[in-house]
């Protein structure tokens, strides 16, 4: 595995977010990070983006809220600072690095921006996939916070359509049918 380093960090991260946020550890690895970064491998396979540009930016979407989720809101930004600093200090050139920035800056469903390129639509489609891959863990998720049954299906069913929304139209039209699935069986 090219990026096994980085692989490694983000996996031991995630599970010291685990015990801060009381789940299981490897939950978020394994429901959320790890798909990001394998559907981001996928649509740059499809769509002919740089895979290596792809796979780090997946990697390190969410690097600063696992550090702090009180970073939740500006996590695209600090995690792009934050991706960078440790890829100067293994000696990537700073235009691989403002690839992968860009990835990371641009991935949110909340925050809307603009897409330049075919990497950044990559990853942040593979973020949204991932949520439409795992709407199990987004309703069991809801419901450890305490929320009640029409609580977890409003952020779920919301969560779904802002991440399709998101989507590129070529993804869009990849997921159609699980899209139209998953909210025929939310209420």
């Amino acid at each position: 595995m090219k990026y096994k380093k980085y692989y490694d960090l983000i996996e031991e991260q995630a599970a010291i977010y685990d015990k801060t946020q009381n789940c299981n550890i490897g939950q978020t690895w394994k429901y959320h990070l790890f798909p990001v970064i394998q559907n981001a491998i996928m649509l740059a396979e499809k769509y002919g983006a740089d895979r290596d540009v792809v796979e780090v930016g997946a990697i390190f979407h969410d690097y600063a809220n696992l550090l702090d989720f009180a970073n939740s809101d500006n996590h695209h930004i600090l995690g792009a600072e934050l991706a960078e600093g440790v890829l100067l200090q293994d000696g990537f050139s700073q235009e691989f690095i403002d690839r992968v920035k860009s990835c990371i800056q641009n991935h949110r469903a909340s925050v809307v921006r603009e897409k330049f390129t075919i990497e950044e639509i990559c990853v942040a489609d593979a973020d949204a996939l991932s949520h439409l891959d795992n709407v199990v863990e987004l309703i069991c998720w809801r419901a450890y916070l305490g929320k009640d049954i029409q609580e977890c299906n409003d952020f779920v069913k919301n969560k779904i359509k802002k991440s399709y929304a998101k989507m590129s139209k070529e993804t869009q039209e990849l997921t159609k049918d699980k899209y139209e699935s998953i909210m025929k069986v939310l209420l």
